[in-house]
């Protein structure tokens, strides 16, 4: 346990100091370019995002969960990651004309034109990667990710500032991928650089299809929605749509990802000791991991056109309703988000794919219906979407885990009552505040402190799990402080 949060706390710090990095940015960004020329960046984002799925093909979840990880399969796994990046990379070279005329925007050629280098250059650097999360390296970790971090940010703003317009982005991303490439050739575990061989991808392939085939219709379900807004709206609407999602990425980005990092490793090797003791885990994951989310998602349905206003200017105010329709999304999907990495870590592969096929088809069929009336119809879709998958994974987690529908009341009862008491206390202070006539820029920040306030004591009245960890995190900073 003690490692798993000294690898939390790195995981965290990494996320929350990457994310100051990637917010300050997007707020320069923000006045520097415009919706249109963020919705061409977005779309090509998209399409590489799906792509990156087979790019990877599990190798990197494959190399954290196989329990005997002989060098024969370490080869294997080099050997069809690079296979599989290089192959995608040559299809979407060869394809950007025709993605290009499809949406009748020829800027996507030359954004493409360097994204698909990235696809190059990431083989050499995946597998290395994976195995400094298998080994729990996360110190090492936050240095490669927070270094690249920064090189993407200056990149990106510097080239904005020059009038690289949506270019400016495309060339951030390789230069970030580029330095997180060469960091992690210095940081991987020692021996882990091993000659590709061919003749050991049996030894991946079938772990690889069933996950890569999993997590393709995932991310398509994420990413569907650009290529129809695209389609439907044009590329405009798309980047007000997207900066609406960014909105809540920024959660996502910020604390989900350092969780489900940590959560990956630390369910599989917790299972491989005991299944009893997963359950423990998990039913704990669930309930610190809800206690954070839902008070930042319900703040950000409440005042989204404060926060977006004063993030990324009134260029940007129409994505506020958006962003408030997904915010409610997102407190459904918080509630099953560690529950992939959990039924990954059992061995369950195959159940996550029959999950991802079953929503699928709800939030694909959803999306097209909605883009016949307007982008928030579209956005509501995900409210539906993630209620299904609520229903579905803990269903699966009843049969595998012994995690039923009675246990995730209990372990989301003391969030709710947090979140319940934290916006009580935000409308009420809201309320003051505008009695008050007070300018937004300077409500915003008291709401924020009005909120983390409520949250603090909220946590400790109601002694939720979270605050023993508050405080192991805590004990964590000032340990790492003193080694500095």
């Amino acid at each position: 346990m003690i490692s798993i949060r000294k690898s939390l706390f790195w995981s965290l710090g990494e996320k929350n100091l990457g994310q100051i990095i990637r917010l300050i940015s997007s707020m320069i960004l923000a006045r520097l370019l415009t919706p249109r020329e963020i919705g061409i960046f977005s779309l090509c984002a998209a399409l590489l995002a799906v792509a990156s799925i087979f790019r990877d093909f599990g190798v990197s979840e494959y190399i954290i969960q196989e329990k005997n990880l002989t060098r024969e399969k370490l080869s294997g796994a080099y050997a069809l990651t690079t296979l599989t990046a290089w192959l995608m990379a040559a299809g979407l070279f060869f394809s950007r004309d025709l993605f290009a005329n499809f949406y009748n925007e020829p800027a996507l050629i030359d954004v493409l034109n360097i994204l698909c280098i990235n696809f190059v250059i990431l083989p050499l650097a995946s597998p290395g990667f994976a195995l400094l999360n298998r080994e729990m390296q996360f110190r090492n970790i936050f240095v490669v990710q927070f270094s690249s971090t920064i090189v993407h940010a200056l990149t990106a703003v510097t080239l904005a500032f020059m009038g690289f317009s949506y270019m400016s982005l495309a060339w951030a991303s390789l230069t970030g991928i580029a330095f997180q490439t060469l960091l992690i050739m210095i940081y991987r575990p020692r021996d882990s650089l091993i000659f590709p061989n061919p003749l050991q991808i049996p030894h991946v392939w079938r772990f690889g299809v069933m996950f890569s085939s999993s997590r393709a219709i995932d991310t398509l379900n994420t990413n569907v929605h650009e290529f129809v807004i695209g389609r439907q709206f044009g590329m405009e609407a798309l980047g007000i749509f997207s900066r609406a999602l960014g909105l809540i990425n920024l959660f996502w980005n910020n604390v989900t990802a350092a969780v489900t990092r940590v959560a990956s490793p630390a369910f599989a090797s917790t299972y491989r000791n005991s299944e009893e003791q997963l359950i423990i885990l998990y039913r704990k994951a669930v309930a610190v991991f809800t206690v954070i989310a839902w008070p930042f998602f319900s703040f950000v349905a409440l005042e989204s056109e404060r926060i977006i206003y004063l993030l990324f200017g009134d260029q940007w105010l129409a994505a506020a309703p958006l962003a408030s329709i997904l915010a409610i999304s997102a407190l459904i999907s918080a509630v099953f988000s560690l529950a992939p990495n959990a039924l990954i870590a059992m061995g369950h592969v195959k159940r996550r794919l029959q999950i991802s096929l079953l929503i699928a088809p709800v939030h694909i069929i959803g999306i097209g219906i909605a883009s016949l009336f307007d982008t928030w119809t579209v956005a509501a879709v995900w409210i539906i979407s993630w209620s299904v998958a609520l229903m579905l994974y803990n269903y699966h987690l009843s049969a595998t885990l012994r995690f039923t529908y009675i246990d995730l009341i209990k372990s989301t009862l003391g969030s709710f009552k947090v979140t319940l008491i934290t916006i009580s206390t935000l409308i009420l202070a809201t309320q003051l505040l505008e009695m008050a006539a007070l300018h937004d820029l300077l409500i915003l920040p008291l709401q924020a402190c009005t909120v983390a306030l409520a949250w603090f004591l909220s946590v400790r009245l109601l002694k939720h799990p979270v605050q023993e960890e508050i405080m192991n995190v805590y004990i964590q900073f000032r340990s790492a402080k003193g080694q500095a």
